[in-house]
């Protein structure tokens, strides 16, 4: 009696699922149909939407090697105007420093300047006679910058 009653109540269920399956594979039907869109070529002549922001790099303005900015001419004589390196150190770490974004290991060259000593809030810059000494430290009485 107990196999008949639950062999019943197994045919009733399965026959109110299927009504439900049917249900679902009318709708799959309904979209299979390939729907008609704007075509390949309309897709490629649109801009991109998405903006990418690029880091900007001394190393690709023209004259970054030899410092120099391109010339200004006048009317008699060319003028020729020295581009200023700006360093800007912002983390140190062990023997190594990141300056300008970029890490640098005690004894290697950041735009011609050896980087020769490092400290825990100092980095020593030397080329030829000039001496640059970054530090993280701030010298601004208005902005306060706890180093641990």
């Amino acid at each position: 009696m107990k196999n008949l009653y639950l062999l019943l109540t197994l045919l009733i269920v399965t026959q109110l699922f299927s009504n439900e399956l049917a249900w679902v594979d009318e709708q799959v039907e309904a979209i299979k149909p390939a729907r008609v869109g704007i075509s390949d070529k309309e897709i490629s002549k649109i801009k991109d939407p998405f903006i990418f922001l690029h880091k900007n790099d001394d190393s690709k303005l023209s004259g970054a090697k030899k410092g120099i900015v391109p010339a200004a001419y006048s009317r008699y004589k060319k003028v020729v105007k020295r581009r200023t390196l700006h360093f800007r150190l912002e983390a140190i770490l062990n023997k190594s420093a990141m300056i300008n974004g970029k890490w640098y290991k005690q004894g290697s060259y950041v735009h011609g300047y050896k980087l020769v000593k490092v400290d825990r809030k100092s980095v020593l810059l030397i080329r030829k006679n000039k001496k640059l000494l970054l530090s993280t430290v701030s010298r601004s009485k208005k902005i306060k910058i706890n180093n641990k």
